[in-house]
């Protein structure tokens, strides 16, 4: 299913992605994680699944970690904080359990290619999104921010990774 904000030219403000990528979450029965007061940690990490137009699959998580790596501004000690929320650390420990310790290097294996794709493609911004982006930034059309920063999203072709892998939070 592709949503709005995946189309490169959305005219709908960050604020506007973020619902309908949090309404998307609720849709298929997903958790929708909030900060906790004074906290923007979760409200910025899904800000990055809408600018660069990645759902929650498994596969795009992948692929949006390497946005992330390739394609933002952060600091260390900011992104390990969103590691350390209880809600991510269970997360993670879910996985595990389901997987293994194998399954991480399996999925990055599968999405490989995808994230050669994001490599490339973050070669070509004008400049990173900031992760602790201005608060003002919510109400701007998702479409101006990405031409501000020269973001060109993949597409639904170049974000497929073949047959996706599922697992007990996928429900």
């Amino acid at each position: 299913m592709e949503l709005n904000y995946q189309q490169q030219h959305c005219a709908m403000t960050l604020r506007e992605g973020i619902d309908e990528y949090r309404a998307y979450l609720a849709a298929i029965d997903r958790k929708v994680m909030q900060d906790a007061a004074g906290s923007r940690l979760l409200l910025e990490h899904d800000a990055t699944h809408v600018l660069f137009g990645m759902d929650t699959s498994l596969e795009q998580e992948a692929g949006l970690d390497s946005w992330l790596f390739f394609g933002c501004q952060w600091r260390l000690s900011y992104i390990r904080a969103y590691g350390k929320l209880p809600e991510i650390k269970a997360l993670y420990r879910a996985l595990i359990k389901e997987f293994g310790w194998r399954g991480l290097p399996r999925l990055y294996w599968k999405t490989l290619k995808l994230k050669w794709r994001v490599f490339v493609r973050s070669r070509s911004m004008l400049k990173k999104w900031p992760y602790q982006f201005p608060d003002p930034w919510l109400d701007r059309p998702i479409d101006e921010l990405r031409r501000e920063h020269g973001l060109v999203i993949l597409n639904e072709r170049e974000r497929a990774t073949g047959e996706p892998l599922y697992w007990s939070g996928n429900y």
